[in-house]
């Protein structure tokens, strides 16, 4: 199952890791599940949509962003013998240091009420933070991914790729998610 989940070293560089945080880094909503809702004990992050940039500086990233994300994908396409169309979401989360039990237990991306969403893409915005660990939970055991600033995670959206990102014990993990149908 390991050959479907795609890492992406230094997808995106440092420098435009910290604009994408400078320009995004505002006006979040806090971010809920199909299921529950908004839990802090199950998914504990603040999310904010990238689809629709405000300013000039939002939309150069979020085109640049969303050019890199489709060049992994045919990577990834090729591989795989997947059909591609669109970027169906592209948000950034911002997870801080609290009191919460979670940072996102582990969970499905695609399901009856999400169901636009065929592979799932997680890029590191920063590294100065602690916890905060991108776990996948397969047949043989947790498979944990290491993230460094502008790595990407790829993998199918399906109920066979659960995955969780654990709990942050100090400092704030940004992070970009988006999937494609």
């Amino acid at each position: 199952m390991k050959d479907y989940i795609l890492e992406v070293r230094k997808l995106i560089s440092p420098k435009l890791c910290e604009k994408i945080i400078q320009y995004f880094d505002k006006d979040y909503n806090d971010a809920g599940t199909v299921g529950t809702g908004i839990d802090k004990n199950v998914r504990n992050c603040l999310t904010r949509s990238l689809q629709k940039p405000k300013t000039f500086g939002e939309k150069i990233c979020s085109n640049f962003v969303k050019e890199k994300i489709f060049n992994c994908v045919v990577h990834y396409q090729k591989k795989h013998h997947i059909d591609i169309q669109k970027i169906s979401q592209l948000d950034i989360l911002r997870y801080d240091t609290n009191k919460f039990k979670a940072g996102y237990n582990f969970h499905n991306d695609f399901g009856n009420n999400v169901n636009e969403r065929h592979l799932s893409i997680s890029i590191s915005l920063n590294n100065k933070y602690e916890g905060g660990e991108f776990v996948f939970d397969l047949p043989d055991g947790h498979y944990i991914i290491p993230q460094n600033v502008g790595d990407a995670v790829i993998f199918p959206s399906n109920f066979m790729f659960s995955h969780q990102v654990n709990k942050i014990t100090k400092g704030t993990r940004f992070a970009l998610i988006g999937w494609v149908i």
